[in-house]
């Protein structure tokens, strides 16, 4: 090919030039700004920098099933009575296993009466440091529905009858 820059007929790169998207030869790619550039499935020419975060952003704002991204187990309904017996246990205070964890000892008390969700960060520290587990298995509950129940539609006396 040729380069667009010296007009030498040479193996080229397309690489970004003062901010235009140009053919060039080893020689000029000297001349060209960063990385060399991509060209998306419509045609338009890009720097490599500009498609990465490009392809980061519809990564992180592509739709997400939340339902079936999630694990099988969720956080115990007594998962409080459960770290204060294991504390008991293993004859901690909950200062000492505050500083145990690197929390304050406030953090131990909520978490303890249950007027504080621990984070999953938390979570798996205080299973690790007590070695007990605070999740526990969820039974899949069946979401779908038939088109059969939709074909005549709701009417008032349904929903009375429902209530």
């Amino acid at each position: 090919m040729v380069c667009e820059l010296c007009g030498k007929e040479v193996r080229t790169k397309l690489m970004m030039v003062e901010g235009a998207p140009l053919n060039v030869c080893e020689g000029c790619q000297k001349f060209a700004v960063g990385e060399a550039v991509v060209k998306t499935e419509t045609g338009r020419v890009i720097a490599t920098p500009i498609a990465d975060r490009l392809e980061m952003r519809g990564r992180r704002m592509g739709t997400r099933d939340i339902y079936s991204q999630g694990s099988d187990k969720m956080l115990a309904d007594d998962y409080g009575a459960r770290v204060r017996d294991r504390r008991r246990q293993m004859s901690l205070t909950q200062e000492e296993l505050a500083k145990k964890i690197n929390e304050k000892k406030s953090v131990i008390i909520k978490v303890e009466n249950q007027d504080m969700r621990p984070s999953d960060k938390l979570l798996g520290t205080l299973e690790r440091a007590l070695g007990i587990s605070l999740k526990e298995a969820v039974e899949d509950v069946d979401t779908s529905t038939s088109k059969e129940a939709f074909k005549t539609g709701m009417t008032l006396g349904d929903f009375i009858k429902y209530e």
